[in-house]
């Protein structure tokens, strides 16, 4: 069987791509799992779809001034009655794409929301307002990543969860791994402060989380930052240079190893201005560490109980001091509290391949 993915991009740094990844890879044998997209960056996960034994597609993005023939016309004409399930990763792209589904034949449509916004980029937000808004009463399988998402993008009770999972077993801690990470890196007697994320857009809050770590420097000068999938930014060097901080911090961009830079961490600091439902907040979880993170995030995402939400109106040195008195509680096997929270991506991917083959969807 195979099921047809829509993205709007294929980027590495895009999370959305991060979670149908990971589901491909939690799929029984008999799914795959084709993407159609429509813009191009040169890192991308092309070769990781492929590796599944997915095809990859990109058309142009359909469009108001498109809607009535256009290239996703093509795409489905040519690829009718190949897919037993269509899944749209892009609620304000729905209105217009699920019409055409429905004339090229493909009946089995679930579209899900990622965010608690309605864009990144404030030109782009009330465009994509005013096209989400039909997605409520489009027929359809409506997924949010959590409650908050759920509610924002298709109001209350409209929609079933389906976790942004992970597949715990390879985020599990081990000592023997966590040891031989640390030396490697020469981390074996430093505090190491963790975080995942891009630095554009500035949803992450970089600034902020540097300005955190040099007060956890002015207690404990032995302190190290480990910032996964961030780019060396001129503004960021220049910050980190003016906070003294700079030989202090390894931009390590993005990197196929997650999980086992994870397991070199000490605590996850993660400040972000807003988010629909974090994977890598819940892939800190699942790798035993201790996580502070802002109040602008769902609770939705505690899986285990060494993880506490901060405002962002508190000071560095308030999130400093809490980093610091989260990272004494340790590191530790927390998998059988992710398993026992629901986040493991083998429960989740056995209920969305019974919808896939059913249409069938079970939330219990």
């Amino acid at each position: 069987m195979k099921v047809l993915q829509i993205v709007t991009d294929l980027r590495i740094s895009n999370g959305i791509m991060s979670v149908v990844l990971n589901y491909a890879k939690s799929m029984p044998n008999d799914i795959t799992f084709d993407v159609l997209y429509f813009r191009d960056f040169k890192e991308n996960r092309k070769a990781d779809i492929e590796s599944l034994g997915g095809k990859v597609y990109q058309i142009k993005q359909p469009g108001l001034k498109s809607f009535g023939r256009c290239d996703i016309d093509d795409f489905l004409n040519e690829h009718k009655g190949e897919y037993q399930a269509v899944h749209i990763h892009a609620p304000h792209l729905a209105i217009m794409l699920v019409p055409k589904l429905r004339k090229y034949g493909f009946n089995r449509i679930a579209v899900s929301c990622h965010s608690t916004w309605y864009s990144l980029f404030p030109k782009n937000r009330l465009r994509n307002h005013i096209l989400s808004i039909p997605v409520k009463y489009l027929n359809l399988q409506r997924f949010a990543c959590g409650k908050m998402a759920g509610e924002f993008w298709y109001g209350k009770g409209n929609f079933k969860v389906l976790p942004n999972a992970v597949n715990c077993e390879n985020f599990r801690y081990d000592e023997v791994k966590r040891i031989k990470k640390r030396e490697e890196l020469g981390y074996t007697d430093k505090l190491v402060v963790g975080h995942l994320g891009r630095v554009k857009p500035v949803q992450k809050n970089h600034p902020f989380l540097l300005e955190v770590f040099a007060e956890i420097c002015k207690i404990n000068s032995e302190s190290r930052l480990v910032l996964i999938g961030a780019s060396k930014e001129p503004e960021l060097v220049s910050l980190a240079q003016k906070l003294g901080i700079e030989d202090k911090i390894n931009f390590v961009g993005q990197r196929a190893d997650v999980n086992q830079l994870l397991a070199s961490m000490d605590v996850f600091v993660f400040p972000s201005f807003y988010e629909g439902l974090p994977v890598s907040v819940v892939e800190a979880q699942a790798a035993g560490l201790p996580v502070v993170m802002s109040d602008t995030i769902t609770d939705e995402v505690f899986c285990t109980d060494k993880i506490i939400r901060l405002s962002l109106e508190k000071n560095a040195k308030e999130w400093a001091k809490t980093a610091i008195e989260y990272a004494k509680k340790g590191v530790g096997d927390t998998f059988d509290q992710m398993i026992k929270s629901g986040w493991d991506i083998n429960a989740s991917g056995k209920k969305l391949a019974e919808f896939y083959s059913t249409g069938v969807f079970d939330n219990d």
